[in-house]
Formats: structure tokens, sequence, C-alpha cells
């Protein structure tokens, strides 16, 4: 009796397992398309060409290493569908002039709001507005007086897409560029000739935060991106990308530019963010 019991529980049991593996994976009328988070990571080189004046007068030139990380999702604000975007990158770099070695690390995250609008069946365009916040240091082990110059600002930034699919035979690829204009934020920056010291050994704290614009600091980020399903399937995603930041400023009769160009590869995940658990990784791009 106890064997047939057994034995019962088994076949019930390897019954319910295509059952429970299709509804696993499985994205049906239930779905909740605000959980959908597509998710990019990507590396790259980095050519540099970094000013400021703190630090000396002259142009310095290089490359470095860039990271870049992205979630974009659907979202709803009131009765509107909108597209939430933040992305993380980071720039670590090394530059010279003649003998003289620059080092130089930045990074800077951004939030973004979205308000799509399709304009047929393959292209879609987003405006919205970002949250931007950047800091980082530039350093130069020869220099006599100063050695770092420190950036840090916070700004908010009108920003702009273009999404356009590609079929390809049996795939889609997506392609996307991208445009972040910072229009008004703050900023720190030291006097000319003005140490560190002086600001935060001795307490002048006077004039060290100063009101951005883009007429004393016109900055700017250009996103081109193509996203690639691979394999038969096209079960894994690869993404190339060129990423242009451009940071600029002219602010206490010091000014400042800090260009980067960076060619990066890296994967893109889709990923369904399940209440209190783990995300679960469903095929579907963007």
């Amino acid at each position: 009796m106890i064997k047939r019991v057994i034995n019962i529980i088994v076949l019930l049991a390897l019954s319910l397992l295509p059952t429970v593996s299709k509804a696993q994976f499985s994205c049906g009328d239930t779905i909740n398309s605000c959980r959908i988070r597509v998710s990019s990571t990507t590396h790259g080189v980095a050519l540099l060409n970094n000013l400021d004046t703190y630090l000396s007068g002259y142009d310095y030139r290089g490359a470095g290493y860039h990271y870049n990380r992205e979630n974009f999702r659907d979202a709803m604000f009131g009765r509107h569908k909108l597209k939430y975007q933040t992305i993380f990158s980071g720039i670590l770099g090394a530059t010279e002039l003649y003998d003289s070695k620059q080092y130089s690390l930045m990074l800077k995250q951004s939030w973004g709001a979205y308000r799509p609008f399709k304009m047929g069946e393959r292209l879609q365009l987003l405006a919205g507005a970002q949250m931007q916040l950047t800091g980082g240091a530039l350093y130069i082990p020869t220099n006599g007086n100063n050695l770092v110059s420190a950036k840090l600002s916070a700004s908010l930034a009108a920003s702009g897409m273009a999404i356009y699919k590609i079929p390809l035979r049996t795939k889609t690829v997506t392609a996307r560029y991208q445009i972040d204009i910072p229009l008004m934020g703050v900023a720190f920056s030291p006097a000319f000739g003005q140490s560190y010291y002086e600001i935060f050994g001795l307490g002048n704290y006077g004039n060290i935060l100063h009101l951005t614009h883009p007429f004393n600091a016109p900055s700017w980020r250009h996103i081109v991106s193509a996203d690639i399903p691979l394999g038969k399937r096209g079960g894994t995603t690869l993404r190339a990308a060129y990423i242009a930041d451009i940071f600029q400023s002219d602010i206490n009769e010091l000014r400042t530019h800090i260009y980067s160009h960076t060619f990066s590869v890296g994967i893109v995940k889709t990923l369904y963010n399940i209440k209190g658990g783990d995300p679960l990784k469903i095929h579907s791009p963007y």
C-alpha cells in the first residue's frame, strides 16, 4: 500500500514538472509590464582630453577605462505611461603632456523620466528630464603647489531619445540615440589661486558654490547604441555603443574641460522584478 502511494506521488510530481517549468518562465496576461527592467553593463576604452587651469594651462591627452551601467523600465504616473532610466558611469584615465602625467577619475549618476511618443511600429521618440550628479578629481603628481582639482556638481538636464527597431531576418536590432543637456545646477569650484587648505583647513567656505547654466558650463552627453540579439534564438543580446561625454565650465576665473569619447561593448539582460524576490530573466528586449 505504501509503495503504491509513493508511486502515485512520484507520477503526480512528474506530470506537474512541465507545467511548473512553463509557468515559471511564461509571461502571461498577469505580468506587470512596469516590473520589466532592461539592464545593461558595458565596458570600453575612452579617449580623453582634459584641461583644468587650476592645475595647468595646457591640454592633457590620453586614454582610460570606461564603465557604464544602465537600467530602463516602464512606469505609470497617473494615467500616463512613462519610461524611467538610471545610468551610472565611471572613467579612470591617464593622460600626459610631454613628461608630465595626469590621472583622473570621473563618476556620474543620472536619474531620468521620459514621456514616450509612438511614431509608427518601429520608431519611438522620448522626451524628458534628468537629475545628474557628477563627481571626481584630476591629479598631477609633479605639480609644485596644486596637486589635485576636485569636481562636484548637481544639475537638472533636458534629455531625449530616439529608439528604432531594425528587422534583420528572424531577429530585431534595437538602435538608439540619446542626448542629455544640463540646463541648471550648482557646482563646487575654488577661486583662482585658492588652496583646499584655505577652504577645508581654515574654513574659508565663501564663494565656492556657484550656479551653473549653458553659458558658464556648456556640457552634454551623446549615446549611440545598438542592441544585437545573438544565437539562433536570440537569448543573448550584445550592446555596442559610442558615448561622448563633454564636460565644460568657466567658473571663478577657472576654465575646465573634460572630454571623453568611448567605444564600448556589453551584455543586455531583460529582467522581471518579482515583488519581494529576485528578478526573473525573460526574453523580451526593450
